[in-house]
């Protein structure tokens, strides 16, 4: 950025210089711009590098702009007007304006850039001076005050400027003398310069009659223009202003000086003399007193410093002594501090800091180039400047012994302290480094003898053996660390720089902690920085032995594990991974629940369930249903993208963290799409399936735990399973009012299985053609104290979850079978059967079959009277079992009836195997027949298929005459429904047989 804005800035002052002299007529715009450009260049240089005292420079540049003004006054006076008066408007802002900022900048920057802010710079300013208002004076000033043409105000206007000229040229030669050499100071000087010599050849020309605008004198305001915004420009610009401190060649510097100004006068004296005339005779008499008193000042200012020079060195050697009987490093910090503060003018603010490489590492890694040097403490390490707050400027010191570095002694206070306390400190932090390098001497050659035997011991040990001091650095370190860590020479390295990054903060925590307590034994696992760049687990026992004069550090015991760690990690992998899908298991399910749920973003979790799962799986094949479970995976995993994650949870159900939606309302949104694609059929071992999904889910919006978050998306599945399957639920406040009443419901209907609660209502089913009664179908309702008479799908979804429908069946098969003996023995003739339906959880409890043989038989009905009705889906789970089970039931005399028949995924071909005496057509069949007449021809084939394998024929749901003649018509012998009769309930039973076993119903 500097180089660039200083490209631009040379660039502009080429081609106005160009401009100028080859365009006479735009002089006057044109040495406007000369101005403005200056002014600019020295505030952008001041925003750009931020100098630490800025006025001096923005001093400068409003001097720079009043004598830009001053100046384009003057031609518009002039070349515009056409008027020469003498003084004018020009003098006034150049004289009250330009002159006095730019005294005051070059005396506010001297000030600051002050090596020995003393009376005796004073002096040496003074004479500089007198030596070059002397010279102006014979040049200029005396040409001036000779003139006859020129009134007393002319004359004091025109020596004011050689006057004042002298003065800017002085201090800046006196600056320069103190300065740092850069190219900013160079430049600066070559403004004052340019200004000084402009002036002086203004001066000579307006005595002789012959300056006009456009001559090579403007060249040298052309240059005070230039440098003076291209030396704020350069970086050095900073340096400027920065205390600097003193050497050899400053003082050289500053006799040079001061004898070419001591020898002006008498070289003047014999330049006039050799000429042939003295015309300044008086003045060179009254120069040279002037420069003999304040040289004989100065040596009485001198004479004073010395004084207090002595007063330092007598402190000094106190300070020494005090450090020569010092035993530790608390010590020598304490004689610093004392010293310090006696070297200092009483009641100065200060801070001291001795900052120890063992102590201070992380302070002390900033290299200094010089021994001893000024810094602002806000380009200090922040560990460093956060001690020293009030204070802005900083003497740092470094403390070596030969080209060991042992420290840094930092000394904060005000300015002028600092600048006269620079010599003195050096001493200081040299005397302190050699001490501090002798206790450390002491400190190694006792440890190494008390480590003799300790060496002896762990010298051929198998396990890494580390000491390391408080702030962690290694002391010591056992011959078998050059197998872990490439080297044994770890002594003085930082104990966290053998870890991986990420411990470090880890490391350097538990080392304080065993460090604050001697009693702390502790073990942890870290990772170590391997020599060849390969990382190792190591196992790591740390004990404080501080105490232990022959081991006086905390004692690491590493033990290489990164077998053991790689094989633990690959069971975790494992244990996270489920093996036939390459999803995430149920743990990692679990710890992305636990996760969403401490984050603030707002984030869902999905529990997925295939609907009719254990049906693909009994119909397809096992291998089939492994395939179908990875492709279900897969598509879950393509819909919902990432970062959401995937899960299988077990068997057939699935789970998922939907992250990056914004509200539930998106991730509703997203569930629908994941319905839809989940229509789209898949293709497996040449076949194409179609599967539904089941879905519930929960979002952190209305869970405070991950624990929550589980439970509500299983109530959401549930809810889902139960309305129907085949659909998706959001937990929501009501979805819980929902589920409270669920379980409410479930221990009410356990309650009325044992209180009397059910009834039963029957059914007819009767013959068709003829229209006898042949039997009914058991049918439960639950008479709620509450809410009245339920029907089934009131309540049997939730005793098939609940488990309760083993009991309700059998409550259900005790009074069917009690009720048809009573039909039994009122109408021996012809009496009815009763069907009673089972559920596929009922047929599998252990035993079931046995007992309805035991009640069969304890209650005296005849087997054939008996039908057990079971749904499709039964037969297609471990058939064997069941067929074994139902054979033993026929052969009993008890019939069977396949119920809802052609609703689920089973085909007539497995009917020949099936060990059943009747056929049960489901409704959707029945309601169809009427219009439509390919529903009418499945229908007949299905009861001609059924014939043939000698099965009866149950058409339900049979509400219109229509539909029992077209039935009638296909060979379906028997039939039920509202056309027929509605459920009669169970005290109304035996009226109804009585008037309809007489007389056939007819519809």
């Amino acid at each position: 950025m500097a180089n660039r804005l200083m490209l631009v800035y040379a660039s502009l002052v080429a081609a106005l210089s160009g401009l100028y002299f080859a365009m006479p007529m735009w002089r006057l715009e044109i040495w406007s711009c000369f101005g403005i450009l200056s002014c600019l260049g020295i505030v952008a240089g001041v925003r750009l590098h931020r100098p630490r005292r800025a006025a001096p420079w923005l001093l400068w540049a409003a001097g720079t702009g009043f004598f830009a003004t001053g100046t384009v006054t003057a031609l518009v006076l002039s070349e515009v007007m056409h008027l020469q008066a003498f003084p004018s408007a020009a003098d006034a802002v150049f004289l009250g304006g330009s002159v006095p900022c730019l005294l005051a900048s070059l005396i506010t920057l001297t000030r600051s850039k002050a090596t020995v802010i003393d009376r005796a710079s004073l002096v040496d300013a003074l004479m500089l001076t007198t030596g070059a208002g002397f010279l102006s004076w014979v040049l200029v000033v005396n040409p001036y005050l000779s003139s006859p043409d020129l009134t007393p105000l002319q004359k004091a206007i025109a020596v004011a400027y050689p006057i004042f000229d002298v003065l800017i040229l002085a201090i800046l030669v006196r600056f320069m003398l103190g300065a740092v050499r850069s190219r900013s100071a160079i430049l600066l000087l070559f403004s004052g310069a340019g200004l000084f010599v402009a002036d002086v050849m203004y001066g000579l020309n307006q005595l002789n009659g012959f300056w006009e605008l456009g001559s090579p004198v403007d060249l040298g305001w052309i240059l005070f223009y230039a440098s003076s915004g291209a030396s704020a420009l350069l970086p050095s610009m900073r340096q400027l202003t920065e205390p600097r401190m003193v050497s050899g060649s400053v003082v050289g510097a500053h006799r040079l000086a001061l004898s070419i100004a001591s020898l002006v006068a008498p070289g003047v004296l014999l330049t006039q003399a050799l000429t042939g005339q003295v015309r300044d005779g008086v003045v060179i008499a009254l120069v040279s007193a002037v420069l003999v008193a304040l040289a004989v000042t100065r040596m009485s200012f001198v004479a004073a410093g010395l004084r207090r020079t002595l007063v330092r060195e007598r402190e000094l050697r106190r300070a020494c002594e005090q450090l020569l009987s010092a035993t530790d490093i608390a010590t020598i910090t304490a004689v610093v501090h004392e010293a310090v503060e006696r070297l200092l003018p009483a009641g100065t603010a200060h801070r001291v800091l001795l900052l120890s490489p063992e102590r201070d590492a992380d302070q002390t890694e900033r290299s200094l180039t010089k021994a001893v040097a000024f810094e602002e403490t806000r380009d200090m390490p922040p560990q460093i400047a956060g001690r020293l707050t009030g204070h802005e400027l900083a003497l740092r010191c470094q403390l070596t012994v030969g080209e060991r570095h042992t420290g840094e002694l930092v000394v904060a206070a005000d300015e002028k302290a600092l600048v006269e306390l620079q010599q003195a400190i050096s001493v200081l932090a040299g005397q302190a480094a050699s001490m501090i390098g002798h206790i450390e001497l002491n400190r190694e050659i006792n440890r190494r003898e008390s480590e003799a035997y300790f060496r002896t011991l762990v010298l051929n040990a198998g396990d890494v053996i580390l000491i390391v001091d408080d702030v962690g650095r290694l002391r010591y370190s056992s011959p078998s660390a050059a197998g872990l860590f490439g080297t044994d020479d770890l002594a003085g390295k930082a104990l966290e720089d053998l870890f991986v990054v990420e411990q470090r903060s880890e490391i350097h925590s538990t080392i304080e902690g065993v460090s604050a307590d001697a009693k702390i034994d502790t073990a942890t696992d870290w990772t170590v920085l391997g020599a060849a760049g390969e990382h190792a687990d190591v196992e790591v026992s740390l004990r404080n032995l501080r105490h232990e004069p022959s081991v006086n550090g905390i004692v690491l015991t590493l033990r290489d594990v990164t077998d053991r760690r790689r094989m633990q990690r690959e069971l975790e992998e494992r244990a996270y991974l489920d093996p036939l899908t390459g999803l995430g298991s149920r743990l990692r399910f679990q710890d992305d629940v636990e996760r969403a749920a401490l984050s603030a973003n707002f984030t869902g979790v999905l529990l997925v369930d295939i609907d009719e799962f254990r049906t693909v799986n009994e119909a397809f094949g096992h291998h089939t249903a492994d395939e179908l479970l990875r492709a279900v995976g897969r598509r879950l995993r393509d819909c919902l993208r990432a970062p959401s994650s995937v899960a299988r949870l077990g068997a057939d159900e699935f789970g998922a963290v939907v992250e990056g939606a914004r509200d539930a309302a998106e991730i509703d949104r997203l569930l629908d799409e994941v319905m839809c694609r989940f229509t789209e059929p898949f293709v497996l071992a040449g076949s194409s399936l179609t599967v539904q999904l089941s879905i519930g889910v929960a979002t952190t919006a209305d869970a405070d735990n991950h624990e929550q978050l589980l439970s509500q998306a299983a109530a959401a599945l549930r809810n889902a399973k139960s309305t129907g399957k085949r659909r998706w639920r959001r937990y929501e406040a009501a979805l819980h009012r929902e589920i409270i009443g669920q379980a409410q419901l479930r221990a009410e209907l356990e309650h009325a299985i044992t209180a009397d609660q059910l009834v039963l209502h029957f059914q007819p089913i009767i013959e068709l053609e003829s229209g006898r009664v042949d039997g009914l179908e058991s049918l439960v309702r639950w008479q709620h104290p509450v809410k009245g008479l339920l029907p089934p799908a009131g309540f049997i979804e939730l005793a098939e979850e609940s488990g309760l429908i083993v009991p309700l069946g059998m409550w259900v098969l005790e009074h069917s079978l009690r009720e048809a003996v009573k039909w039994q023995e009122l109408f021996p003739q012809d009496p009815p059967h009763v069907s009673v339906n089972v559920s596929a959880r009922q047929f599998r409890s252990p035993g079931f079959v046995d007992q309805v043989l035991v009640l069969v038989d304890q209650m005296g009905l005849a087997p054939h009277l008996l039908t057990v009705e079971i749904t499709e889906s039964l037969l297609l789970t471990e058939p064997e079992q069941v067929r074994a089970e139902l054979c033993v039931l026929r052969n009993a005399g008890v019939r069977v009836s396949i119920d809802d028949f052609g609703t689920g995924y089973s085909s007539l071909s497995y009917l020949h195997q099936v060990p059943a005496d009747i056929l049960k057509l489901d409704k959707s069949f029945v309601d169809t027949m009427s219009v439509s007449s390919r529903q009418h021809d499945l229908v007949q084939g299905i009861v001609q298929l059924a014939h043939t394998l000698a099965l009866d024929v149950v058409a339900e749901g049979i509400e219109t005459v229509t539909d029992r003649a077209l039935l009638t018509a296909t060979g379906c012998r028997y039939g039920q429904g509202y056309l027929i009769s509605r459920p009669i309930p169970e005290p109304d039973v035996v009226a109804w047989l009585t008037a309809n076993l007489v007389t056939p119903v007819s519809t």
